[in-house]
């Protein structure tokens, strides 16, 4: 169908209807995302990261400013290997991409998520696949960057195109591959200082989804801090 079509689905007035509220903090990030053509958005998991990318992705979409919104991670998983998975390359996917679709859902339900990732509005992309695309008025968000290595940021990142925005997403206190092959705070460093760039940083008092975690993240920080653990993890294969 045609994308204007699709987009007529999910207007500016619906956006406005879902009634949700940020926190102080993430309606900063909201800001920040909207202002800026590259953002950056470090934090510990519990800070709503995804969330409040992704629903500010959605108003970028009902207000015109993007005609697409391209969701993509790295394929690692986190500890556990199960071996190769069966099927296409969607249903092979599809898990390592759930926590995009739910939080899609969460802001505007299952039916119009179906639609605008059926008529790839919301885009599903795979790093591994992405060399020679440019995406125009679109929002690119990637997700868990600190598991991904500086020639994929820099793959991911020079996708963007004409009148777009990127958003990098990434918690250092959850590698799942070797810390000395992550470059996600590499990355951040070499872009400092650049004309459109934001480096937008969640504290452990900024914690949403639950305050348990907050105490938990602090002490978990602080016995990494103490064993030196978190070097030996590898990256899986999919």
């Amino acid at each position: 169908q045609d994308i204007k079509k699709v987009k007529s689905v999910f207007a500016k007035a619906d956006f406005q209807k879902l009634g949700i509220e940020l926190t102080e903090r993430q309606n900063e990030l909201y800001k920040t995302i909207r202002n800026s053509t590259f953002t950056v958005v470090q934090g510990p998991a519990g800070t709503s990261k995804t969330f409040t990318a992704c629903y500010t992705a959605l108003g970028l979409l009902a207000d015109g400013k993007v005609d697409k919104i391209i969701i993509t991670k790295p394929i690692v998983e986190a500890g556990e290997a199960i071996g190769f998975l069966k099927g296409s390359l969607e249903e092979k996917v599809g898990p390592y991409m759930k926590s995009y679709i739910s939080t899609f859902e969460k802001i505007i339900g299952k039916f119009l998520t179906e639609v605008l990732i059926h008529n790839k509005v919301i885009e599903i992309n795979l790093l591994a696949y992405m060399r020679g695309d440019t995406f125009d008025n679109a929002i690119m968000i990637l997700d868990e960057s600190q598991n991904t290595i500086m020639s994929q940021l820099m793959l991911w990142a020079t996708r963007i195109g004409r009148d777009s925005k990127a958003v990098m997403l990434g918690d250092v206190s959850q590698y799942d591959v070797k810390k000395k092959d992550a470059k996600f705070l590499n990355f951040i460093n070499l872009c400092d200082g650049m004309n459109g760039f934001s480096n937008f940083k969640f504290e452990r008092e900024d914690i949403v989804r639950n305050k348990f975690l907050i105490e938990l993240t602090d002490r978990y920080e602080k016995w990494k801090y103490s064993t030196n653990d978190g070097e030996t993890e590898r990256p899986s294969r999919y």
